[in-house]
Parts: structure tokens; sequence; C-alpha cells
């Protein structure tokens, strides 16, 4: 009897551990996305798992930083969270955020302002190449250039990674400092664009986030108001 029990409990045990893996596999091969408000000007937001909502998933709907960035603007903006987890720029990157259709149908929404964060995942050592993330932001900041010639442009710098992990498959705060920030601040200079320094913003404030790399609830409220004061 009792061996039939641990037996059940190792399976449920088991159950559980497929059962959140398929979610987040989901999540990373079938992005959804978010749309807030019915006003007239819209925003797109570009992102990984920061702007998507990891860790206040559950709660999506009014936890997101687009979600609460819409309710500060009011009434006349419509946001699309077009946020895609474990994303990154490089098109070399073990999860390419050009894969997802995202960028085309951002495009296709002619927004009045297009927000994008992408680095997190690409400091990952698997995955970085300084010179390849200038060259392909750039191509990217200059597409929604040319085709979005009356849209403002913004490019968020990361957000300050509290961890402390050191391996090939996890993201690294000291590349998100000292190589990402700085090559986002060039690019911005470089394609004469606005610049959103959230890497500054949040590196006091470890409070913000559950794990270290997402934000919490209080996180999210904080840094859309940040970016509401810049963008309005």
């Amino acid at each position: 009897m009792k061996k039939n029990q641990n037996y059940y409990k190792y399976y449920l045990k088991l159950l559980f551990i497929l059962s959140i893996i398929s979610i987040k596999a989901y999540k990373i091969f079938y992005p959804s996305v978010q749309k807030i408000g019915k006003g007239n000007k819209k925003i797109v937001c570009i992102g990984d798992s920061i702007t998507y909502g990891l860790g206040v998933e559950f709660r999506r709907t009014f936890s997101t930083y687009p979600y609460m960035l819409s309710k500060i603007l009011g009434k006349k903006y419509k946001i699309f969270n077009y946020g895609a987890s474990s994303r990154t720029l490089l098109s070399t990157g073990n999860h390419p955020y050009k894969k997802t259709s995202f960028i085309e149908k951002s495009l296709s929404q002619n927004p009045d302002i297009v927000i994008i964060m992408l680095g997190s995942n690409d400091s990952k050592a698997i995955n970085w190449n300084a010179k390849k993330y200038k060259e392909e932001y750039l191509k990217l900041v200059k597409t929604y250039k040319i085709l979005l010639k009356n849209s403002k442009i913004y490019i968020m710098t990361p957000p300050k990674a509290f961890i402390k992990v050191k391996n090939d498959k996890s993201i690294q705060n000291k590349v998100i400092r000292d190589e990402i920030c700085p090559i986002i601040r060039e690019i911005a200079d470089e394609a004469n664009i606005n610049i959103i320094d959230l890497y500054n913003f949040t590196k006091k404030r470890p409070q913000w986030f559950f794990d270290g790399i997402h934000p919490n609830r209080k996180g999210n409220l904080f840094i859309a108001n940040y970016i509401a004061n810049i963008i309005d």
C-alpha cells in the first residue's frame, strides 16, 4: 500500500513538472499578443519575457508594464504587447525574436510609438556576439524608421539582472551593463532615435523583481510610470 502511495506521489510530481515545461515551451513557440485600450494613438511594445509579463502571467491582464502604461496614459491610447518569452535580438540566438511574426504584425499596426527592449537573453554566453548584436539592432531600428516615417521610436536598455548564476545559459548582468547598454546608447546616437535607460532606473531596486530578472507587479508599475513620463 505504501509503495503504491509513493508511486502515486511520484507520478503527480512528474505530471506537474511536465505540465510546467509544456506551458513554458508553448509560450516560447506560440507567444500571444496582449491588446489594451481602444484609443486612436497606438503604441507597440517589442520585447522578451519582461515585456510579455513572465512572473505576473496569472494576472497578466492587469500586471504587465504595457497594460499599466495604458492605464497611466489614458483612453486615447491603444497598446499592443508583442513580448515573447526567451527571445533574443540576435538571429543566431537560441530563440530569435525575428522568428515570431511580431515584427511584421507591429509594422502593420502603423503605430504612433514603437518601444523596443531586447537584450537580456542575448547576454547569455551561448548567444552573445557584440558585433552582430549592434549590426542586427541597427538593421531592426532602420526597418521601423523606413517603414514608419511618422512614428516615434524608443529603444530601452534592459533592466539590471540581479542574479549571480554563471553558466552558458544564464543571463549575465556584466554583459548587460558593460556591453549591451553601451551598444544601445551608441545605436540611439547613430540612428538618431530616443532611448529609455531602464538599466540605471532599476539598478538599485532588486525588490522590484521576483526572481532577479522579471519585474513583479510593483516593478512593472514603476517601469510603466517611468516610460510614461518620457514618451508622453
